[in-house]
């Protein structure tokens, strides 16, 4: 019974922090509507993001929330006087379809500017930028084991990926331009951060992460190598529905003031 009770208190205090920080959590899963832009946003009251369960989306640690877009989003709904919603997702097709469908209002992840993406989302300007690079585990290089240090070694090898994600198709052109197959195998429910994961617990040999992140993570996996990029230098953006112009305005105007601030800088060094 002292165990159900400690376990209980702890989630009341847990809810009671979330209350505090005016941040709601949820996996709520909303009826579409026809249209949700500001102006429907505003007069609900409430902002709802969609992103992904990771340092850089959104990680919950014991009475505090963390995450670069996370605080980002956190800022801009402050800004506009509006109670933010968290929605945790890291299949990023259900993350697409909720947009899509108005049962979110932002998707707040590093969506790379592609000709790809803008067919699905309307995109923010740029809030960051960077190469891709591959994750792979430190290799002393010996007789049996060598690390990859060459595009061409990747051939016929597998590369894991999160479902959908925009990295598969660097990895399609990679494979076009090698004369080769890359085998990309696309990972359920899985982020980006935990792929790497896997990568450094030697579960997975190989995944794709943009330089920024990769770097982050490295000093909490020490055991990866990040220095081998597979891609050109990329800018990325959050992204919304194609139909709410006014939505993306507001952030716009919003992220061209703030990524010039402190505030904003202050929130990059924590994360990066």
């Amino acid at each position: 019974m002292k165990r159900c009770t400690k376990i209980n208190t702890g989630v009341v205090l847990g809810l009671i922090a979330l209350i505090c920080i005016g941040v709601i959590v949820t996996h709520k899963v909303y009826t579409p509507t026809v249209k949700r832009d500001f102006s429907e946003i505003r007069k609900s009251g409430r902002l709802r993001v969609v992103t992904d369960k990771s340092s850089l989306g959104f990680k919950l640690y014991d009475d505090k929330i963390e995450g670069f877009n996370y605080e980002l989003a956190k800022a801009f709904a402050n800004s506009m006087g509006l109670e933010l919603e968290i929605i945790p997702e890291n299949n990023l097709d259900s993350a697409l379809n909720g947009i899509k469908e108005n049962k979110y209002d932002l998707l707040a992840m590093n969506i790379p500017n592609t000709a790809e993406t803008k067919k699905e989302l309307a995109l923010t300007i740029p809030i960051l930028s960077g190469r891709q690079v591959l994750v792979q585990q430190e290799i002393i290089d010996t007789t049996n084991l060598k690390a990859i240090r060459s595009h061409y070694l990747l051939t016929n090898d597998s590369i894991c990926i999160p479902v959908r994600s925009p990295f598969r198709q660097r990895l399609e052109n990679l494979s076009d331009e090698l004369a080769d197959t890359i085998r990309i195998v696309e990972m359920p429910d899985k982020s980006t951060e935990d792929l790497v994961q896997l990568v450094s617990a030697g579960k997975i040999k190989y995944t794709i992460c943009d330089e920024l992140q990769a770097k982050s993570l490295k000093r909490t996996f020490t055991n990866i190598d990040v220095s081998v990029p597979v891609g050109f230098t990329q800018q990325f953006s959050w992204g919304v529905n194609p139909e709410a112009g006014q939505l993306r305005d507001s952030l716009n105007a919003f992220l061209h003031d703030f990524l010039m601030s402190n505030d904003y800088w202050k929130i990059y060094r924590k994360y990066y």
